[in-house]
Formats: C-alpha cells, sequence, structure tokens
C-alpha cells in the first residue's frame, strides 16, 4: 500500500514537470513570436519611411527640374552638379547621352534622402550610355521630341523627354564625398516632358 501511495505521488509530480516545462516551451516560443513581429514591424516602417521619402526626392526634382535643366544656381549660388566646360547642363549636353546625377537637395539631419539621376529619353537606337547607373539607364523607348506639355504654344514650343530616377541613400553609410557609393535598393522612376524653344530642338526629330 505505501509503495502504491509512492508510486501515484511520483506519477503526480512528473505531470505536473512535464505541464511546466510545456508551459515554459509554450512561453518561449511566445516570446520568440513577439520579437519577430517587433523586427518585422520595424524594417516595415523603415522601408515605407525610406519609399515616402524616395518618392518626396523624385516630387522635388520634378518641381525643381527647369534648375536641373539649366545647372543654375540657388540663391547661395550652388549648383547641382558641377559645372565646367568638361560638364555641361543638361540642356547643353549631346542629346543621345545627355544625362546628370546629383545629391537630391531634400535632406533629413544634414543628409540627402536620395540619388538623383536624370536622362534624355530616345528611340533605343538613338540612345547611348549617359554613365549613369543601370537603373537610370533603363528608360523607356520614345522619340525625344514631342508636343509641349499644356499651355505653352505648338506654335512656339516642343517637349524635349526626360527620366528622373531617384534612389534611397543610407544615412548611415553616406559620405559626402562619395554619395552614390551608400545607395539602397529602394528606387523610383518617372518621365517628364519639358518645353524648349521649337527652334532650338528642331534638329532633334526622330530622334
Amino acid at each position: 500500500m505505501t509503495t502504491f501511495k509512492h508510486s501515484e505521488k511520483g506519477n503526480a509530480m512528473l505531470v505536473v514537470l512535464m505541464i511546466m516545462i510545456l508551459t515554459t516551451l509554450i512561453g518561449i516560443l511566445a516570446i520568440n513570436q513577439s520579437i519577430t513581429e517587433l523586427h518585422s514591424t520595424r524594417e516595415d516602417r523603415i522601408r515605407r519611411k525610406v519609399f515616402y521619402q524616395t518618392e518626396s526626392a523624385i516630387n522635388e526634382a520634378l518641381a525643381i527640374f527647369p534648375r536641373i535643366y539649366a545647372n543654375a544656381s540657388d540663391a547661395d549660388g550652388n549648383r547641382l552638379y558641377p559645372h565646367s566646360a568638361s560638364s555641361l547642363p543638361l540642356r547643353d549636353q549631346a542629346i543621345k547621352g545627355a544625362g546628370v546625377a546629383f545629391a537630391s537637395p531634400l535632406k533629413e539631419n544634414g543628409i540627402p534622402v536620395a540619388w538623383i539621376e536624370v536622362r534624355t529619353v530616345l528611340l533605343k537606337g538613338n540612345k547611348s550610355s549617359a554613365s549613369l547607373s543601370s537603373a537610370a539607364e533603363n528608360v523607356p523607348s520614345a522619340p525625344h521630341i514631342t508636343l509641349p506639355p499644356k499651355g505653352f504654344s505648338l506654335t512656339r514650343y516642343r517637349g524635349r523627354r526626360f527620366a528622373i530616377t531617384a534612389t534611397a541613400i543610407d544615412p548611415d553609410r553616406y559620405t559626402a564625398a562619395t554619395p552614390s557609393a551608400a545607395l539602397l535598393n529602394t528606387t523610383i522612376q518617372v518621365g517628364l516632358v519639358h518645353a524648349e524653344d521649337i527652334a532650338k530642338v528642331r534638329h532633334m526629330e526622330g530622334l
């Protein structure tokens, strides 16, 4: 009789021990799941932020495109990209390989949010490299000259097609000397048509 009681007590302790182990395992799994979900939420939040910043950089580039086109300086005399006899404004470059690249003037904590690249859109057979990234070089094939934007006279203007590519910059790897070395995988590209005097672009018809 005594032996039976000891056996019964031992079984009860074994059951309690198994329940405790099972409860601990469930708790560990729940904690790991929570940590994974937190990491996932954080990464998703970062991805969204990077995308919205890149989108903002594209919108900024669209808004200041006349300045990009002519490489005009701002109120403080700063240009978006180098200006010299060997580095002409986008407006004056040879059309087939015309392109420029620069850090977005849109910044967060003093660091540009994106790397901006602009190149001409032409028919595929007329295009040559603009020495830009593969993403920026991969633009649709279309005639460079088209109708001017709404509001411009058809008798005085024609439209020039360009593509703007924005690639997010990693602030942790950014350096002013080599900003294009800190690029992330988030890239957005848009096209635009810029109005130009018809006399200045007549020779570009059909390209």
